[in-house]
This record gives C-alpha cells, sequence and structure tokens, in this order.
C-alpha cells in the first residue's frame, strides 16, 4: 500500500471515529438552532460520485510517490475536493455544529475566526478535508465566546450558515458560520 492509499485508509477510520464521538447529546443549545451533523453539508449525489471515483482511485496503488502520474493524480483529486459543492438548502439556516478547531493564526482575540472541521487532525495532520467539510467560524460582534479555542479543541458552534468559498492556508472551506456561541464539547455522562 503506497502513502497516498495509507494516508486515506487512516482518515476514514479517523472520520468514522470523530462522527462517533461528536453526537449531538450535550450542551443546552440555543432555541432556534437546529443540530446538523457533518453529512448534512455534503451533497447526496456528490458523495456517491466521490465514492466511485475512490473506488477508480485504488488501482492508482502501484504508482510510485512523487511520479509524475502520482503527482497528476493527487492535484485531480485535491482540486474535486477544493470545488466540492455544498448543499444550498442548509444555507442561511440557524444551525449547531459539534467540531474541531483549526486556528488560521496566532492571534487570541475573542473576533478570530478559525476552521471547524469534522475529525481530529484534519488540516493540520492530514489533507483537508472536502471544501464542504470545512467551516469558516467568523465570530459576530455579539457573540458569546469566553474562550478562543485552541488547536483541535472540540466545539460546538451556533450561528447562521452561509455559502462561503474561502482559500486559507489550512484549507479551502465551503461555508462560513456567523457563530453566536462557541463552548467546549461535552457528552452528558452515561445513565447507569
Amino acid at each position: 500500500m503506497n502513502l497516498f492509499s495509507e494516508q486515506l485508509h487512516r482518515r476514514h477510520w479517523l472520520a468514522a471515529i470523530a462522527v462517533l464521538a461528536l453526537t449531538p447529546e450535550a450542551w443546552a443549545q440555543t432555541p432556534g438552532y437546529k443540530t446538523i451533523e457533518w453529512n448534512d453539508l455534503m451533497p447526496d449525489d456528490w458523495v456517491k460520485d466521490m465514492t466511485k471515483e475512490m473506488a477508480k482511485m485504488s488501482k492508482l496503488n502501484g504508482l510510485q510517490d512523487g511520479s509524475q502520474e502520482a503527482t497528476k493524480a493527487m492535484a485531480d483529486l485535491r482540486k474535486r475536493l477544493d470545488d466540492a459543492p455544498i448543499v444550498k438548502s442548509q444555507v442561511n439556516q440557524k444551525v449547531r455544529l459539534p467540531g474541531y478547531a483549526v486556528p488560521l493564526d496566532a492571534d487570541r482575540n475573542s473576533k478570530r475566526e478559525f476552521l471547524l472541521v469534522p475529525y481530529f487532525g484534519a488540516c493540520i495532520h492530514t489533507p483537508p478535508p472536502p471544501s464542504n467539510q470545512i467551516v469558516l467560524v467568523r465570530p459576530t460582534a455579539n457573540s458569546k465566546i469566553k474562550k478562543m479555542p485552541e488547536s483541535m479543541d472540540v466545539l460546538w458552534v451556533e450561528g447562521e450558515l452561509k455559502e462561503s468559498r474561502v482559500n486559507t492556508s489550512q484549507g479551502v472551506s465551503g461555508y462560513m458560520l456567523e457563530a453566536i456561541n462557541i463552548a467546549p464539547y461535552e457528552m452528558k455522562p452515561a445513565k447507569r
């Protein structure tokens, strides 16, 4: 298995673990804000197409890392991921979404923008996810933020979801969340 295949396999497992860990059962949400999941941000037809595309790419396992053909295949895949379509019905909705923080700079003020991603290590330790799985979080003037998140903090973010394809140093976002509330992610303890 080449490096690309190993990274892709590892990313799928990390994403699966993240989805299981980020169940929408904790933290009292603001009335009028609907809890959504990361899968709600990907069009179903795009997921089907990308699943087929990834199956085709498995045929490229024999390519030498760094070869011209492997480099072209990775560039083509990166472009498709960066151009990933969004779910228009989610735009302009008041939502609550869990995820991991990816700071864009070292600034620690309460109005700092950051990325929200669905699994640990996205954009930092692994290639960025598709743009429809990266949300640029922009705190509003009235946001209730006690402490800005650090890298890979697990959070709940509430706000109005907008369409906003922004190319950042860490990846391309397909959405922007005008955040009114950011809080640490906490799970309710299991009932015994």
